[in-house]
């Protein structure tokens, strides 16, 4: 009999339907715990058995869980959501299945005790300051160097992240975050505000595969971000086109901050900067990288990270193959306006294009749409594949410039 492969809720970028495909081919029963299957495109589509629960709720999680299986036909408990790590790491602990501690998945979820735990290890970071009060922002005032860029502690998808320039903007924001009690799911918010010193620097992102505390560099993608004073990301390009020696700095750094917060198993998404200063730690993922990143490095290495760190899951080590063929892009679609869209236009065009291998729009005209300020706005992505960077690059620059849209700030929709 087929063993039962528990997710609990997933991202909402595409990976996570992905991955509950792929547990089917595996031969694994996938089984999917949400609190609303609505919010999934292609759930419905997909060969696994739903359950409809309070996700956010630990104790009955444990309850369906033991009255619907045995524990020996549970192969694991997973999921690809920020949202959920802590509250899978408790389910896995509670019934003695792998993975990493609660205290691990705590360290990375919560912005400040990373930078807590970075600081006491001696890894460069940016200075940072938690706040969690107004009271604590103007006795603060004085130490804040601008521009800054201040965020909740407890977020996703660069969710309520801007960059300010006066203690007027920090204020501001920051009075935001602390009047928010629910995250995007439903979750109680930290209520906390980190404020960090803006860092000028290249981004990237280290996927790292860890088992036993020992990790292992995937790769290296370059991040493009846009949307000032918000931060979405626009465009990765995989791999990055770095020296040896800058690479073997982001992969060292990476390894010993992930020894630092504790994370002993599985595939992981560090972003960082590459600064004068040297490499420096933005923010660590415990799980695989979102904004279909896995999917580009499968096409040029052929090494599934999503495989990975499900048999990272299920207590099973793997010696990651790669090999190598080019480089593979990925260009998010977004408006440059906010309204209701009429019209999208160009779609067939970039499908023919040469080197384009995937082009994927998650709007349609009657929706509303937004000028960018987090991942939520994105409307869809174009994936391409070349054999360099310079072409890759271009290419996804040739696609995009193909897709237009017809918006109307009211709305209304023309036939």
């Amino acid at each position: 009999m087929k063993k039962k492969l528990l997710f609990v809720e997933s991202n909402t970028t595409g990976t996570g339907m992905i991955l509950l495909k792929k547990a089917g081919l595996w031969n694994y029963t996938p089984v999917f715990l949400t609190r609303n299957p609505k919010i999934y495109e292609g759930l419905a589509q997909i060969d696994c058995e739903i359950i409809q629960c309070n996700t956010n709720s630990v104790s009955e999680l444990q309850n369906i869980i033991h009255d619907s299986f045995s524990i020996d036909e549970i192969a694991g408990i997973m999921t690809t959501s920020e949202y959920y790590l802590t509250i899978v790491s408790e389910l896995i602990e509670g019934l003695g299945l792998p993975g990493n501690s609660p205290e691990a998945m705590m360290n990375c979820r919560y912005k400040h005790r990373t930078r807590l735990i970075l600081k006491e290890a001696d890894i460069l970071q940016p200075w940072f300051k938690i706040l969690k009060s107004l009271d604590e922002i103007e006795a603060a005032a004085n130490e804040i160097c601008f521009p800054c860029v201040v965020k909740p502690v407890d977020e996703s998808g660069s969710n309520h992240v801007r960059l300010c320039q006066t203690i007027e903007e920090v204020k501001a924001q920051a009075q935001r975050i602390l009047r928010i009690k629910t995250n995007p799911r439903g979750q109680n918010t930290a209520r906390a505000v980190l404020v960090e010193e803006y860092l000028e620097g290249q981004e990237y992102s280290v996927e790292m595969y860890t088992w036993e505390g020992n990790s292992q560099c995937i790769g290296i993608t370059e991040k493009r971000v846009k949307g000032s004073p918000y931060f979405v990301e626009y465009e990765h390009i995989f791999p990055a086109g770095l020296s040896s020696m800058v690479q073997g700095e982001l992969e060292n750094t990476v390894a010993s901050a992930l020894k630092a917060v504790r994370f002993v198993m599985g595939v992981t998404h560090t972003e960082v900067k590459v600064t004068e200063k040297g490499c420096i730690i933005v923010e660590i993922n415990a799980r695989p990288a979102g904004g279909m990143i896995p999917e580009l490095i499968r096409r040029v290495k052929n090494v599934d990270l999503m495989e990975l760190h499900t048999k990272a899951m299920l207590g099973k080590f793997s010696v990651p193959l790669m090999t190598s063929s080019g480089f593979a892009g990925i260009h998010f679609i977004v408006a440059d306006q906010s309204g209701f869209i009429n019209e999208v236009n160009g779609v067939s065009q970039v499908e023919k294009l040469e080197g384009i291998k995937y082009i994927h729009l998650t709007t349609k005209p009657g929706n509303e749409v937004h000028i960018p300020a987090n991942a939520s706005h994105r409307l869809g992505f174009i994936i391409a594949q070349m054999d360099t960077y310079e072409e890759t690059e271009a290419k996804l620059e040739e696609a995009i410039k193909l897709i237009s849209f017809k918006i109307n700030p009211s709305k209304v929709v023309t036939t």
